[in-house]
């Protein structure tokens, strides 16, 4: 693998903001999560609980004009969130779900769609 220098893009897929816009919530302790930032290859997330690298944990998305899409994901970093030292931004990945052996591409996809279009007819709206 080549080294990257400091700063560069390392994500395969190009990530959208969706903070405030999509939910999230750990599935097995139904602790609602802020949703910072969205991929088709993964998502980025702002909680008060730390998560450790290659952590494996299933979350369930959700947004308006979408079905909400429970997903297996991997902890890929975490850091604390400067300047509020109770909070934590951490990268997952996507996994295959352990029932379906895949990942449900599909459906993040219409999140995502769902979320830009939303994003979209915001900004109309704010232009007129």
């Amino acid at each position: 693998m080549a080294l990257l220098p400091p700063g560069a893009e390392r994500r395969q897929s190009p990530r959208i903001d969706v903070a405030r816009r999509v939910k999230g919530e750990l599935v097995a302790v139904d602790t609602e999560i802020i949703i910072h930032d969205l991929s088709r290859t993964g998502f980025a997330v702002v909680s008060e609980m730390a998560f450790d690298q290659g952590q494996l944990l299933d979350f369930r998305l959700m947004a308006n004009g979408s079905p909400d899409v429970t997903v297996s994901a991997e902890a890929v970093h975490s850091r604390r969130l400067h300047p509020s030292p109770k909070l934590f931004l951490t990268g997952f990945r996507f996994l295959a779900g352990k029932m379906t052996g895949q990942v449900p591409q599909s459906r993040i996809d219409r999140l995502i769609q769902a979320v830009t279009e939303s994003n979209m007819q915001f900004f109309a709206m704010a232009g007129k």
